[in-house]
């Protein structure tokens, strides 16, 4: 397999996830919030909707990280976390801040330090996850 660049998994991620809400009637703006995380607004113009998204995307099944989990940025509603984006069949799972916050959800680095939070692969891969554009229709 040829070496890839981050921010070439990054940008298929943006690409992937533009083509999926499309795919369910959502149009999207996504902007530059920081060098490694994009914020994401779908909307839905004919029906006054409006949802934020927080967005990974990843080679692999790999653990989210999220930096300085007391002062963590949640002015998003989805957590969207496409996995192998660059094989033929990406998977995506659909987490809302509550199945992020649940307990035992996020792990903390260093021993207890809120250094950071990880989400490993075992929380976000579960079944009720994994494509779940459903809850989006709810919003």
């Amino acid at each position: 397999m040829p070496r890839y660049i981050p921010k070439t998994v990054r940008e298929y991620g943006r690409i992937y996830l533009e083509e999926r809400l499309a795919e369910h009637g959502w149009q999207c703006f996504i902007a530059r919030r920081s060098p490694n995380e994009d914020e994401v607004i779908a909307g839905r113009p004919e029906q006054g909707r409006e949802i934020r998204l927080k967005f990974h995307s990843q080679e692999h099944s790999q653990a989210v990280r999220f930096y300085d989990v007391a002062g963590l940025d949640w002015d998003w509603e989805y957590l969207v976390i496409s996995t192998y984006i660059l094989d033929e069949t990406p998977v995506t799972y659909l987490l809302s801040q509550d199945d992020v916050r649940a307990e035992g959800r996020l792990e903390e680095e260093f021993n207890g330090s809120a250094i950071a939070g990880w989400l490993q692969p075992d929380a976000f891969s579960e079944d009720t996850f994994r494509e779940a554009w459903y809850k989006l229709a709810g919003v």
